[in-house]
């Protein structure tokens, strides 16, 4: 077995209001470039589609994953948790599951505010089980955003969604890739195509560098993995 022999799941998450608009349209050809690698198949998932609430702070989720270590230990990692660890339930139980059979997560959100979207922000919170029981510990990530203009915010959405990934275990990869909608960044809609972000070429340019990044090192984890399983048989 070599790394070249490896396949690795790549799950792509948008999060905006917006169906079939500039993330949308940046995330998919993302995941093409994936592909592309001979090495990664994908999926896309865009949060709009599915129902999820706030957190509710009840601590069920810290309950359980507490009751687990103390009958195998705290040392053990990741914990072995069966199935949903949520006290709601609603769609973030397909979305938890989506995650955890993934080999590479990518999460894509348009700038709101020189931050994320709300929907994002709660889809993070609702993910707080694996802040604590690291089943996302071998997978890596990264962040990819979408802006208005250029310098408007950019950095800190991908800041903080880096930071969010990096809290719930994942191994983040690359800093991420940022691209603008409008003709030069500067506000000014591109009316000749309904993607104008198709017309930002270092857009295109960081997203490729952190998607072939993301393979890369998804496939050398898990190559890695399986080499250590092997050797201990």
């Amino acid at each position: 077995m070599t790394a070249k022999n490896v396949k690795v799941k790549i799950l792509g998450i948008v999060g905006t209001p917006i169906k079939n608009g500039n993330c949308q349209f940046q995330l998919e050809a993302a995941l093409k470039q994936a592909e592309d690698t001979g090495q990664a198949v994908t999926e896309m998932v865009h949060l709009r589609d599915y129902k999820f609430s706030f957190c509710i702070g009840c601590d069920k989720c810290m309950r359980n994953i507490h009751k687990i270590q103390a009958k195998v230990g705290h040392d053990v990692s990741p914990v072995p948790i069966e199935g949903y660890n949520c006290s709601i339930k609603d769609d973030m139980e397909i979305l938890h599951a989506k995650m955890t059979e993934a080999d590479g997560i990518i999460l894509m959100a348009p700038v709101y505010i020189a931050s994320i979207p709300g929907q994002v922000k709660t889809f993070i919170d609702r993910c707080r089980t694996f802040v604590h029981d690291f089943r996302l510990q071998d997978k890596v990530a990264t962040a990819m955003t979408v802006g208005f203009f250029r310098n408007a915010g950019q950095d800190t959405a991908l800041d903080l969604m880096r930071t969010s990934l990096s809290a719930l275990g994942l191994n983040i990869v690359s800093f991420g890739a940022a691209a603008v909608s409008t003709r030069d960044g500067l506000g000014v809609p591109i009316r000749e195509t309904r993607f104008g972000v198709q017309e930002d070429f270092a857009g295109s340019v960081m997203m490729s560098i952190a998607v072939k990044r993301l393979v890369r090192m998804a496939v050398l984890i898990k190559a890695g993995k399986m080499a250590l399983e092997e050797a201990e048989k």
